[in-house]
């Protein structure tokens, strides 16, 4: 089965499931599905993108300290590799495949979501899957998570124009720190582009509906406030801006 072959199927199989609001009709169908088509092309160019700008950054600093030899390549290859789990580029795309797939399932929650945008008209980002080398850190050569700056999730929600309230990441359904997170502001080039998670590669993050009186008594939106819904073009709706 070809990539678009199994995308065609995943979105009739949300359908079929309900992971999709029974209001998409066929048209609507059909041009969600060539959007993830096309999207899942995109970002398999990315993937392999990102890891040759990784491996020639890593090699070069190899070179001009002088270490270019089999011990640092090896620990180069197994660094940029664990990015996406092989050197192949069959896995590459089997990954990418993945990751649209996950893409797809997220904009599925977020289009059931804007149903409910009155009784829930905000979310809030947290962790729902642990990772072994989350945001904010890389592994070092034995093993040892090296702290990154700037490269935790509340550092890029902070960049993406986010506020707190008691710590926690949460803005109105409607607010544009969504598509900020998924565009990468602040420099991010692991963003994804949809304002629906996942908003980056292999991130363990994801959005939790917010009722409206936890909203109003947080502060995040006022006392009756409506939230609107975006306006959803289907041909567009999996995209990098």
């Amino acid at each position: 089965m070809t990539p678009d072959e199994r995308i065609t199927q995943l979105i009739k199989q949300m359908q079929s499931e309900g992971k999709l609001p029974a209001s998409i009709g066929p048209r609507q169908l059909e041009l969600l599905t060539k959007s993830l088509q096309r999207y899942s092309g995109q970002v398999s160019q990315r993937i392999q993108e990102k890891i040759l700008e990784d491996f020639q950054a890593k090699t070069q600093g190899s070179m001009s300290n002088e270490i270019p030899d089999a011990v640092t390549n090896r620990g180069v290859v197994a660094d940029l590799t664990s990015y996406v789990g092989s050197p192949e580029i069959a896995e590459i795309i089997r990954w990418s495949l993945q990751v649209s797939i996950d893409v797809a399932a997220g904009g599925g929650r977020f289009l059931n979501q804007m149903q409910s945008i009155d009784q829930y008209p905000a979310m809030e980002l947290k962790r729902m899957v642990q990772r072994d080398v989350p945001r904010g850190f890389k592994q070092g050569p034995k093993g040892e998570l090296i702290p990154v700056p700037d490269d935790d999730w509340p550092s890029r929600w902070d960049a993406a124009g986010g506020e707190f309230y008691d710590d926690r990441m949460i803005a109105a359904v409607d607010d544009p720190v969504w598509q900020a997170l998924g565009d990468g502001e602040g420099g991010y080039d692991d963003a994804l582009g949809n304002p629906f998670p996942p908003f980056a590669f292999n991130s363990g993050f994801m959005t939790f509906d917010i009722s409206r009186k936890e909203a109003e008594d947080l502060g995040v939106i006022d006392a009756g406030e409506k939230v609107e819904a975006p306006e959803i073009d289907f041909a567009k709706f999996f995209s990098f801006k």
